[in-house]
């Protein structure tokens, strides 16, 4: 996108490992002259530092928030194991059966697994976190009973619900999803719980105010074009950019907010 508006080239670098911690350090070391940008997940940027001892970088002080790129929407998801068609009947159903009440995620630490944590907490049932190494192996286990539900991104299990397999019951986000508006908000079905997820992009630390104001104006204009949003919404995201100081905002609103759940639900930081 970036270098379609702006007619300069951009090398895409993929860092995998670490939940994207890799990355983020070669962007926090880097000369703040806009050559290098990191394209983050929410977690690496609010949650990881309640869940790593040793980070390797500090998300508030290290980097410079350029933009949100795209939003989207967590979801609580069911199987057939649980006779519930709202989230209303699901509350229930967990709170007469706590035993029974564990949920599935992508992974220990991840987003997912604490809004899981948050919203369990919020019925007053202490469910049994069961972490997978992603979405993918966790969907057999949930269409077959194995496990009764799962929080995950809302793409992640709308094929299944779609057909039948597994059902949708509500996203955490401000708002019903613009690309599932069938599911209700956990607000709405009276649960104080909000978790929009987005993706942002960080610059190193002291990246001058003109490059990240002509960085935000180009991914404006990117991300909206039809084509890109159009692309975008196949893959259960929504273009939603935003000046740096309110991507600023969101991140310390959001690292405040995971600090007590974190910490109230007993996990141990890793190194």
């Amino acid at each position: 996108v970036l270098q379609d508006v702006l007619g300069q080239s951009y090398v895409v670098e993929n860092r995998p490992g670490a939940g994207g911690r890799l990355a983020l350090d070669v962007v926090r070391r880097a000369s703040p002259d806009a050559n290098t940008l990191g394209v983050a997940a929410q977690g690496a940027i609010t949650l990881f530092p309640y869940v790593y001892k040793n980070l390797g970088y500090n998300p508030l002080t290290d980097l410079t928030p350029v933009s949100r790129l795209v939003s989207f929407d967590y979801a609580l998801t069911v199987g057939p194991a649980v006779p519930a068609r709202t989230l209303g009947q699901y509350v229930r159903w967990a709170q007469a059966n706590p035993a029974r009440a564990s949920f599935a995620s992508a992974g220990a630490g991840t987003t997912p697994h604490f809004v899981g944590t948050a919203f369990h907490r919020k019925i007053g049932v202490a469910a049994v976190h069961v972490p997978y190494k992603g979405t993918a192996p966790a969907i057999p286990d949930l269409i077959s009973g194995r496990i009764p539900a799962m929080l995950a991104t809302l793409s992640d299990s709308l094929q299944q619900h779609r057909s039948g397999s597994l059902r949708i019951l509500a996203v955490a986000g401000a708002e019903r999803s613009t690309i599932f508006p069938e599911a209700e908000t956990f607000r709405e079905a009276g649960i104080d719980l909000v978790v929009p997820g987005w993706m942002g992009l960080f610059g190193p630390r002291s990246m001058a105010p003109q490059i990240q104001t002509k960085l935000q104006e180009a991914l404006q204009t990117g991300l909206n074009s039809p084509a890109v949003r159009a692309q975008l919404l196949t893959q259960g995201m929504f273009p939603s950019t935003t000046t740096s100081a309110a991507l600023a905002a969101l991140q310390r609103q959001e690292f405040e907010f995971w600090g007590p759940i974190v910490r109230d639900s007993g996990f141990t930081p890793e190194d």
